[in-house]
């Protein structure tokens, strides 16, 4: 197994910890529980990531504010009680930069902690001697992330990551310009770039700078040992919580092969993105071919259920959200509503009133009575206009239709959305 390919299942099976079914089957559970009938090593599985996050907890002595605590607490919050990441940031009064960082080093710890418990694992290829060179090109695995890496870059690193704070990146605009920078390298090599084009809206928490230099870095190495062409192409995980760049090539032999994956670019590009909690995977695929994915984390979008039968009404909604903090769900029914609300947890929701059945203001006694639902913002937006009886039945606002992009915006914002 690949030491970068260990952390994402470790990864995995944290971010699963309280879904048996799926530990039951995670490929974890196969090298650490192959003895226990499948029907247990789920739960074999969780205890095993229990006691591993026990493990890391600090002695008593020192002191709780601390941050090897806080790490500690995060690992826990995160995992244990499965809190959100908004929740968690507010408990330990860090920054979501900081919890991203949190993250990274919660996975690598728990990693390490089944790594010396765990002979099955310590045995798996690319593990116990990270530095040997792989004799099938297809196991081939990147440098171990404990590399060293120049003092220089790591003051760059830091200097840019503490010279803004918070980013907000583009990545249809951050491709094109990097398609740009090293399209000339491209052409030199005879290489030709093919970059899908991504929705307008994909935006990641990552220093724009950071960034760029880890896909040119990535790209360099792909490029010097490509044959053909490089595609390049982004996409959004389902829960919205990062963004996928994917790059595809193949290369020309096998010596070629073994040159490309002990390239020292790829650690610079690991630490450049690590430091937002980026990761970067590899892996050669039958005939030589190079897929390459990395997964930065998006900016953290806050989720808006529209509850609305129109269709026309919707899309005008998407249309006023789109390219804003703001992830838009719909539900056309009050069946619907309840549902999405329950799976989606969204922020806050926007009600219409008149709706075939049972009407928005009875959607809004259903979301009010319920302790799941009752907590969330509901901005009710109509043609009706019944302020009062709004706000008595638990509205936190209400919007008069027509209604303007500025004054849902407002809305939104009004009530912490912002």
């Amino acid at each position: 197994m690949q030491r970068d390919e260990f952390r994402e299942q470790v990864r995995e099976a944290l971010a699963h910890l309280h879904d048996l079914p799926y530990l039951e089957t995670h490929p974890l559970a196969r090298l650490l529980a192959s003895q226990q009938p499948g029907a247990v090593r789920g739960k074999v599985l969780q205890q095993i990531l229990l006691d591993a996050i026990q493990a890391l907890k600090p002695q008593d002595d020192l002191p709780y504010e601390s941050l090897v605590w806080r790490k500690y607490r995060y690992l826990y919050l995160r995992y244990v009680q499965a809190l959100t990441i908004p929740e968690i940031t507010s408990d330990l009064g860090i920054s979501p930069r900081q919890s991203r960082r949190y993250a990274l080093e919660a996975v690598a710890a728990v990693a390490q902690v089944l790594h010396d418990r765990y002979p099955a694992l310590r045995a798996s290829d690319g593990l116990t001697a990270p530095d040997s060179r792989p004799t099938d090109p297809g196991k081939a695995a990147l440098p171990a992330d404990g590399a060293p890496v120049l003092p220089a870059l790591v003051h760059e690193i830091e200097r840019v990551e503490t010279s803004d704070g918070e980013h907000a990146t583009s990545v249809p605009e951050t491709l094109n310009s990097v398609v740009g920078t090293i399209g000339p390298l491209a052409a030199r090599y005879g290489v030709t770039l093919r970059c899908a084009v991504p929705p307008p809206a994909l935006t990641v928490a990552v220093d724009r700078t950071v960034l760029r230099q880890g896909l040119l870095s990535i790209l360099g190495v792909a490029i010097e040992h490509a044959a053909g062409a490089v595609e390049l192409a982004a996409r959004e995980a389902a829960d919205g919580t990062d963004v996928a760049i994917d790059m595809c090539a193949s290369v020309a032999d096998s010596s070629r092969v073994r040159r490309l994956v002990h390239d020292e670019r790829w650690q610079v590009a690991r630490h450049l993105l690590g430091t937002s909690g980026g990761r970067v995977t590899i892996n050669i695929a039958h005939q030589h071919l190079l897929c390459v994915t990395v997964r930065v984390p998006s900016v953290q979008r806050h989720r808006v259920l529209i509850v609305e039968d129109n269709p026309d009404a919707i899309q005008l909604y998407r249309r006023y959200l789109a390219g804003t903090p703001y992830h838009v769900v719909a539900a056309a029914s009050s069946a619907d509503a309840r549902d999405r609300a329950e799976s989606e947890r969204p922020d806050i929701i926007v009600l219409d009133v008149m709706m075939p059945g049972h009407d928005g203001w009875e959607i809004l006694q259903l979301l009010k009575s319920q302790p799941e639902t009752r907590h969330i913002p509901v901005i009710v937006c109509s043609v009706l206009k019944e302020r009062e009886l709004a706000l008595t039945l638990g509205a936190a606002d209400i919007l008069v239709k027509p209604i303007s992009r500025s004054e849902l915006l407002q809305a939104l914002a009004r009530h912490g959305m912002g």
